[in-house]
Parts: C-alpha cells; structure tokens; sequence
C-alpha cells in the first residue's frame, strides 16, 4: 500500500486525513492523532509513523487504524 492508498482507507474508516505533500500525510480521529511520512529517496527510504492516543477514545477505531499503518510500512512504496 502506498501513502496514496493509505489515505484512502483511512478516509474510509472516517478518519479526517489531511495530505501535507507527496511523502507526508496526518490524521484525526476519535480521540487520537497521527502522522505517517517517508524519508529518503526513491530507492532508499524509511516510513515513519507516529501516534499519539488521548484518554478518552474509540479503542476500536484506534486498533483498525493502528492496523492499517502498520500494513502500509511493511508494504513496498510505488
């Protein structure tokens, strides 16, 4: 999955995801924040990604979307 396709499934899973440029994307959802990013180049990169979760949250929505970042940091970037 690239950041592309990251941001579109975080969309589906209601999370409002802002695309900062073409190797950075945020995100907020209920109760919790986040950010994912690619550093380097094109041949070597690292995918980084933070989060950081309030007390009060959707646990559920916070487990799919912990899900779906970590799929897109094990998958290769197109």
């Amino acid at each position: 999955m690239n950041l592309k396709g990251l941001k579109i499934t975080l969309k589906n899973q209601k999370v409002v995801v802002t695309q900062l440029n073409s190797y950075k994307l945020r995100f907020v959802g209920d109760g919790f924040a986040g950010e994912c990013e690619l550093l380097g180049g094109k041949k070597l990169y690292t995918k980084l990604a933070r989060m950081s979760v309030n007390s009060e949250h959707n646990h559920e929505q916070v487990l799919r979307v912990q899900e779906l970042v970590n799929e897109w940091q094990r998958s290769e970037e197109k």
